[in-house]
């Protein structure tokens, strides 16, 4: 499984350790690890694993024999194991009572560590995510941006002249990543300039929802691994990262749902954001997203999972699916008459929304393509009548009775 490992330094009284994996992402991964030898946190009492999952790029020649001033373990496997099978090496590894998972190109603040450490003295079944907070950053051009990212580029770094210079320097004879920024500007926070907003599907809910995440119906999204943080023994307890998703997507949601089921709190903040340094990604990506997203709906055919087909698919969008599960939860609390039936059914109308997901084909004809005769149409629609009538269930009505019109 593992080329090979270096390490340096004794690693008594660690208490908190940094999961970084690693696949082709240098030199942003060396933009992420200088910005870790910034922070406040005491250095004797940190250390990083950084795991290279067989990467083919620059990596091992430069980061192999990296000093820094925390403790450091390089890890290498001989053949690629994915985000999740090297995530449990990188546990396995650690020697810290916090467990911090960062991803390889994530330039963090100097409190970013002393940050995440802090809120779980108090709380042992804690998940610290920062992940919704990030902010977009280029460091680097990359031969595979597209003409668009490479303006887009260019209006954020020409006010700032010795940055711009570089990028002059690259954009004409570009053949390998060109990197922006030296570890000067990671000292100095230069960096900080080049920073836009982040993703708007993260913006939606921290806008809508506190950070404890009250009234989400779906804390255990917080759990993402390019910037989150939780106690080792809770998450060795839950099983670690289930080895079964190897590809892109969902792993850490699938092992976020488990830690939920056993009681975590999930809370956001900025107080942990970082910078996301953006990068080229492949086209096959989706096709992994979608193909671990059957794989997580399988392990866990709750409502909960399943439900997300509706936001995946386009059908609605994050907050419009909130609604959507917060209503049927409370139809199955009232006990309803009809409920049973109406259940099926609406289990039903899921599994073949995430069916469509799965064989890439336009969401139309739902109904039928469920199996739904003319007689369960009309019981379907009763059911809609019914629930309209009660006015409790509007969100849930709107979609159902969109799902009948395509």
């Amino acid at each position: 499984m593992l080329d090979s490992s270096t390490e340096r330094n004794d690693y008594q009284d660690i208490e908190v350790s940094i999961i970084i994996p690693s696949f082709n992402k240098y030199p942003l991964n060396l933009f992420t690890l200088y910005s870790l030898e910034l922070q406040t946190f005491n250095a004797a009492k940190m250390e990083v694993i950084f795991l290279d999952d067989a990467s083919t790029d620059k990596t091992e020649e430069n980061l192999r024999n990296y000093s820094p001033p925390f403790h450091f373990k390089y890890i290498r496997t001989k053949e690629k194991l994915g985000r999740a099978q090297v995530r449990n090496v990188g546990i396995r590894s650690s020697r810290g009572s916090v467990l911090i998972f960062l991803d390889a190109e994530m330039i963090t603040e100097p409190d970013f560590v002393e940050n995440h450490y802090k809120y779980h003295q108090s709380k042992p079944n804690l998940i610290l995510s920062g992940a919704m907070h990030t902010k977009v950053l280029y460091s680097c051009l990359f031969p595979d941006f597209s003409k668009r990212k490479i303006n887009t580029i260019s209006d954020i770094t020409k006010n700032y002249q010795e940055i711009y210079t570089r990028y002059q320097d690259a954009k004409y004879s570009l053949d390998e990543p060109y990197p922006l920024l030296d570890k000067r500007d990671i000292a100095r926070k230069t960096f900080k300039d080049l920073a836009v907003k982040g993703y708007p599907w993260f913006q939606q809910i921290t806008k809508n929802f506190d950070a404890d995440l009250e009234g989400f119906a779906f804390p255990w999204m917080a759990f993402i691994t390019a910037n989150v943080s939780t106690r080792k023994e809770f998450i060795v307890h839950a099983g670690m990262f289930d080895g079964g998703f190897l590809h892109y997507g969902y792993e850490d949601w699938e092992l976020g749902y488990r830690l939920y089921k056993m009681g975590a709190e999930f809370m956001v903040t900025s107080e942990v954001q970082a910078y996301h340094q953006e990068h080229p990604v492949g086209e096959g990506k989706w096709k992994e997203a979608v193909g671990n997203f059957g794989l997580f709906t399988i392990k866990h055919h709750d409502i909960d999972v399943l439900i997300l087909g509706l936001e995946l698919s386009g059908l609605t969008n994050l907050l419009m699916m909130n609604k959507v599960l917060k209503e049927y939860k409370l139809l199955v609390n009232s006990n309803h008459e009809r409920l049973q039936r109406f259940q099926e059914k609406f289990i039903i109308i899921l599994e073949t929304i995430i069916l469509f997901l799965e064989v890439d084909i336009p969401h139309t004809n739902i109904l039928g393509a469920s199996g739904f005769d003319s007689e369960a149409r009309k019981e379907l629609q009763d059911d809609i009548y019914d629930l309209k009538a009660i006015n409790k269930y509007k969100n849930l009505t709107y979609f159902l009775e969109k799902i009948m019109s395509v």
